[in-house]
C-alpha cells in the first residue's frame, strides 16, 4: 500500500509539472506580435546622432518608445511623407527615400521595455542644407496610410545632400 501511495503522488507530481509547462507555453503564445497598428498615441519618438556608421555615411536614429505600459502595437516598414522643419521653415529641397528593403520588413511588436528603431541615412561628404531642422515629422511605418508624428531633431546637427534615406523599423 505504501508503494501504491508513493506512485500517486509521483504521477500527481509529474502531472502538475506537466501542467505548468502548459501554462507558461499558454503564456508565451499570449505574448505573440499584436495585430493592432500603432497610432501617434501610442508612440513617443525621440532622434539621436548614431556615433557608430559606414564609411562615408552619417545616421541619425529614430527610436520609437511605448507612450504606456500597455501599449502593444505593430510598426512595420519605413517612415513615409518625411519632411524637415526648420524653425517652421520646411525644408522641401531634400528627397527621403526608403531602404530598397523596407518593402520586405517583418512586422515589431511596440510595447513598454521593448522599443523599435529606424534610421535616417545621408551622406557624409555632401554640403550641409542652409537650414538646419528642429524638427522633422513623419508617418509611422504601420502600413499604408501612416500615422503623422513629429520629432524633435537634435539641436544643431545639419541635414546633408538632396537625398536622405530612411531604413525600415527593426527591434
Amino acid at each position: 500500500m505504501n508503494v501504491q501511495v508513493k506512485r500517486t503522488a509521483a504521477a500527481m507530481t509529474v502531472g502538475g509539472l506537466v501542467a505548468s509547462g502548459l501554462l507558461v507555453a499558454g503564456g508565451v503564445a499570449g505574448a505573440m506580435p499584436s495585430d493592432k497598428l500603432c497610432g501617434a498615441s501610442d508612440v513617443e519618438v525621440t532622434v539621436t546622432p548614431e556615433p557608430a556608421h559606414a564609411s562615408g555615411h552619417e545616421a541619425y536614429v529614430l527610436t520609437y518608445a511605448a507612450a504606456s505600459p500597455t501599449t502593444n502595437c505593430k510598426l512595420q516598414g519605413a517612415p513615409t511623407a518625411t519632411t524637415f522643419v526648420a524653425d517652421g521653415l520646411l525644408i522641401d529641397d531634400v528627397a527621403v527615400v526608403p531602404d530598397a528593403t523596407a518593402a520586405d520588413a517583418a512586422p515589431v511588436n511596440l510595447r513598454e521595455g521593448h522599443p523599435a528603431v529606424s534610421r535616417i541615412v545621408q551622406a557624409s561628404a555632401e554640403a550641409p542644407n542652409p537650414l538646419t531642422p528642429t524638427t522633422v515629422t513623419f508617418d509611422l511605418p504601420t502600413g499604408p496610410g501612416g500615422v503623422p508624428v513629429v520629432a524633435d531633431w537634435p539641436a544643431g546637427e545639419p541635414l546633408k545632400g538632396a537625398t536622405v534615406q530612411v531604413t525600415a523599423v527593426t527591434a
